[in-house]
C-alpha cells in the first residue's frame, strides 16, 4: 500500500520546532529596523525562520516576494516597508546585484533576503548596497535536541543516521516510516543528488569524501591538514550551509562530521536500498 506523498511547507508557531534563539534574536533586529540575509541551503527552514520572526513583531507593513514564482516588487511598494525577498538565488548574480540596488534607493525600513552560496557571494562585494547593512544568519542543519523534538525522542537516532539531522529529510523519513528507502526514493533521491551537484569536485567535495571516509567527528585543524585544504574554514562554512555535514562542539572541541548516510551512499556508491534493523523501527 502506498503511503500519500509528503509534501513539504513553511511552518510556524506551534509547527515551528527548534532554533527559538535565533528567531527571538532575528525578531529583536527586526524590531530595530535592521536587515538580514538568512543563508542555507536548500529546504534548510529558511522561509520558516523568517516567518516565524516576523509573526511575532508588532503591526508593520511587511511585503513578501518569493522570488521562484513572483517578479520583484515596485518601488512604491517597497518605500517604508519591511521587505522580504525570498529564494534570492533563483535570480542570476547580475539580477540580484541589480535589484538590491534598487531596493537601497527605495529605503525600505528592513531587508530580510533568503538564498544560498551565490547569495552571500554576492553580498560580499561591498559595492552591492549603497544604504543597507546586512547581517548574515547562516543555517545548518539541526542540532540533536532540536531533532528529538521534531521527530520524537525514541525515532530521532535511527532517522538521523539516514539524514544526517538535515530537517526535510529528517521529516521525509518521519513521514514514510519504514517506507522512507523505497516509498520516499522519488522525492529525496533527486533532493540528494541536487545537493552533490551543488558541492561538486572541488574542495568541498573532497572535504567531504575524507569526512565520509573518517565515519566520525573530527577537528577542523586536523581536516584541513590531513586533506591539504589551507582555507578549511571556508570550504567547511560551504558544507555546513548547504546541510551536508554538521558543525557542533563536541567535549569542548570543534568538529565536523559527514552524517547524513544518503548523502554519503550516493557519492560513494552506496545503495541504501533496504532498511536496516534499526531503522525498521521508526513507525509512520
Amino acid at each position: 500500500m502506498s503511503v500519500t506523498p509528503f509534501i513539504p511547507r513553511p511552518v510556524t508557531g506551534g509547527d515551528f520546532i527548534g532554533r527559538q534563539g535565533l528567531v527571538r534574536n532575528l525578531r529583536g533586529r527586526l524590531m530595530n529596523g535592521e536587515s538580514v540575509a538568512v543563508i542555507g541551503g536548500p529546504k534548510l527552514g529558511k522561509t520558516s525562520l523568517v516567518r516565524s520572526a516576523l509573526e511575532g513583531l508588532p503591526d508593520r507593513r511587511v511585503v513578501e516576494v518569493d522570488l521562484r514564482q513572483a517578479p520583484p516588487p515596485q518601488e512604491a511598494e517597497i518605500s517604508g516597508a519591511m521587505l522580504v525577498l525570498d529564494n534570492l538565488d533563483h535570480l542570476s548574480d547580475e539580477a540580484i546585484d541589480r535589484l538590491l540596488r534598487q531596493v537601497s534607493i527605495a529605503r525600505p525600513t528592513n531587508l530580510i533576503l533568503t538564498g544560498s552560496r551565490r547569495l552571500r557571494t554576492v553580498l560580499d562585494h561591498a559595492s552591492t548596497l549603497t544604504a543597507l547593512s546586512i547581517r548574515l544568519y547562516p543555517l545548518s542543519v539541526l542540532l540533536d535536541g532540536e531533532l528529538r523534538r521534531l521527530v520524537g525522542h525514541d525515532r530521532a537516532a535511527p532517522i538521523a543516521k539516514w539524514t544526517g539531522n538535515h530537517p526535510y529529510l529528517s521529516k521525509l523519513f518521519l513521514h514514510y516510516g519504514e517506507a522512507a528507502l523505497s516509498e520516499g526514493r522519488r522525492q529525496w533521491e533527486p533532493f540528494v543528488r541536487g545537493l552533490a551537484e551543488e558541492i561538486g569536485e572541488g574542495t568541498a567535495g573532497r572535504l567531504l569524501n575524507y569526512l565520509i571516509t573518517c565515519g566520525k567527528p573530527v577537528n577542523p585543524t586536523r581536516a584541513g591538514a590531513e586533506t591539504g585544504i589551507e582555507d578549511i574554514k571556508t570550504v567547511a562554512d560551504r558544507l555546513v550551509y548547504l546541510g551536508a555535514v554538521s558543525r557542533w562542539i563536541r567535549h569542548d572541541e570543534a568538529t565536523l562530521f559527514a552524517g547524513c548516510r544518503l548523502l554519503n551512499d550516493f557519492l560513494t556508491g552506496g545503495s541504501p536500498n533496504q532498511v536496516d534493523e534499526e531503522t525498521s523501527s521508526v513507525e509512520p
